[in-house]
């Protein structure tokens, strides 16, 4: 008699966690995420474009070269046609490799936090060169005061639903602790009233906290863990030091009238996207140190773009985008670089 009550209340409880099971997941899908791979929702929502890439047939050596760019709106696709360029200056210097694959997911607004997250995502992809370009992005993230602010940016709505997802691999075997914790937390974010900052524009109200870079340790770290998968997966890592101009003896404002210092371009970002002008120079300064930090600790490939970019207005849009001979400018140190050193065999 025991054991037909145990039997049976185990039958109960296991169709009890399918039955939850199954509704949590019709819940999640009528928002988006996929019915039988839940964790695909990092991807499918957060960076699409990563999808593509987890599937290519990767390859390492032979005559092709697989190359990715890690970074932001600087080294974007849209924004500098970086990868063209590449391949039309190494096609010339590696003539004995046939075909160059570049994979580009450096994204306008991303940080550290997202090139790390987003490398992970390609762990089971094998590259023969990674390059990282970013270290103003980070800055809007300072812009809060010491409080309220989070290592892993969760005081940033994007990253906060980002890192939900990180903290839940189990999502598709079963999407109920991750169900259970985001009603949880959804229902304690609305008891607090708990805001969060932009990760597009920067409260003016907020923009003070900005003069302390807090965001320093947190590159760091994210630099850090990117370097260490690279060396697990035996991918070469070239870190570039991050080139900005700010007119010497001028006061940006964020302004229209800011535009003049700069080449006219079809996009601009306004200093002011990213914090105070102080406070944007200063953060990259110091994201930058951490960097070379990082290069000297994990021993990487190192390139420093900072050093070779003339502070010309010919060649920015703004204080870091890239003018076309800014771009053409960019690929050539890269490229020159990148050949002299030996760093994509």
């Amino acid at each position: 008699m025991i054991s037909r009550k145990f039997y049976l209340s185990l039958t109960l409880t296991a169709l009890l966690y399918v039955f939850s099971e199954v509704i949590f997941r019709i819940g999640l899908s009528l928002v988006g995420y996929p019915f039988f791979q839940p964790a695909r929702y990092l991807e499918k929502k957060y960076y699409p474009y990563i999808e593509a890439m987890q599937e290519a047939q990767v390859e390492r050596g032979g005559d092709t070269r697989n190359i990715l760019i890690l970074g932001g709106s600087v080294v974007n696709t849209h924004w500098s046609r970086l990868e063209m360029r590449l391949d039309t200056l190494f096609q010339k210097a590696y003539p004995t490799v046939k075909k160059f694959n570049f994979f580009n997911v450096a994204m306008p607004g991303h940080n550290s936090r997202d090139n790390l997250v987003k490398y992970r995502l390609l762990k089971n992809q094998p590259y023969d060169l990674v390059i990282f370009y970013e270290a103003i992005n980070e800055n809007r993230a300072n812009n809060i005061s010491t409080e309220m602010f989070y290592p892993d940016y969760s005081h940033i709505k994007w990253y906060d639903e980002i890192n939900l997802l990180l903290k839940h691999p189990e999502m598709n075997v079963t999407v109920i602790p991750y169900s259970i914790h985001l009603l949880i937390k959804t229902l304690i974010d609305k008891l607090k009233h708990r805001n969060y900052i932009s990760n597009d524009q920067v409260d003016p109200a907020y923009a003070g906290y900005g003069e302390d870079i807090k965001t320093a340790a947190s590159y760091y770290n994210n630099l850090n863990d990117i370097a260490r998968l690279a060396n697990k997966k035996h991918d070469p890592l070239l870190l570039v030091k991050y080139a900005t101009f700010f007119p010497p003896g001028i006061t940006l404002t964020g302004e229209e009238a800011d535009k003049k210092y700069f080449t006219p371009c079809y996009m601009v970002s306004p200093v002011t996207t990213w914090g105070k002008p102080a406070n944007v120079a200063k953060g990259v300064r110091m994201h930058n140190a951490m960097l070379e930090k990082v290069h000297r600790e994990q021993k990487t490939g190192f390139f420093n773009m900072a050093a070779v970019m003339p502070k010309d207005s010919v060649l920015f849009c703004d204080v870091c985008h890239l003018s076309e001979p800014g771009a053409q400018r960019f690929a050539r140190e890269l490229s020159k670089h990148i050949v002299s050193s030996g760093v994509l065999k």
